[in-house]
């Protein structure tokens, strides 16, 4: 615990004789005295500060000692709650520290992230340019075959008619089993003749 000790200076009149100049001369002063009671617990040489009791109101805001220990053991606990934050600060710039590296760390990833992505945009751009000629081009051979479409159809038209006939002269050509050509052949100019003589 913090001990204030209360006492009083004392003081005398000492004398002392010096010579000077071949004659003695006798010299007063005060001597000054701190008297210490035996249950102020003090040791030999141990070090210890005075501080008048007029300065007491100036430096501790109060003015009797009961006063001064409360103040002193306070100005202790607020030591110790200055140790315990001095402590917390340390810790806390720690974390701060570390918080830093991981946000550099990720302020460089989100950088590296977005030019990945500003780059990745420019292609998705590039790609749907493409994309749109393309439907451009396409839509123009659509256009283009749509106009063909008809001359398409009436050409397989015709090659289907002609393909009909070759298929039919080709079945009438081909010599049947019991027949050789030449009796087909007589047979079908007969009937060529038969239907000249009904057109008539």
């Amino acid at each position: 615990m913090v001990q204030v000790i209360k006492t009083s200076v004392k003081c005398y009149k000492k004398k002392a004789k010096k010579t000077v100049g071949g004659k003695q001369k006798i010299y007063e002063y005060n001597q000054y005295l701190i008297p210490l009671k035996r249950s102020d617990n003090l040791e030999c040489s141990e070090g210890v500060l005075i501080i008048p009791e007029k300065y007491f109101t100036e430096l501790f805001g109060v003015e009797d000692t009961w006063s001064v220990k409360e103040y002193i053991s306070k100005l202790k606990g607020v030591e110790r709650n200055i140790g315990e934050y001095t402590k917390e600060f340390k810790d806390l710039e720690w974390k701060h520290n570390e918080l830093s590296k991981s946000y550099k760390e990720l302020l460089s990833k989100h950088t590296k992230y977005t030019k990945k992505y500003r780059m990745e945009n420019e292609k998705i751009n590039e790609l749907e340019a493409i994309n749109t000629q393309l439907k451009a081009k396409n839509q123009e051979l659509l256009s283009k075959l749509d106009s063909h479409g008809a001359e398409y159809k009436k050409l397989k038209q015709d090659y289907e008619r002609e393909s009909n006939k070759a298929t039919i002269l080709e079945n009438e050509l081909k010599p049947e089993k019991d027949k050789d050509f030449w009796s087909m052949l007589k047979n079908r100019l007969g009937k060529k003749e038969l239907a000249s003589k009904e057109d008539e």
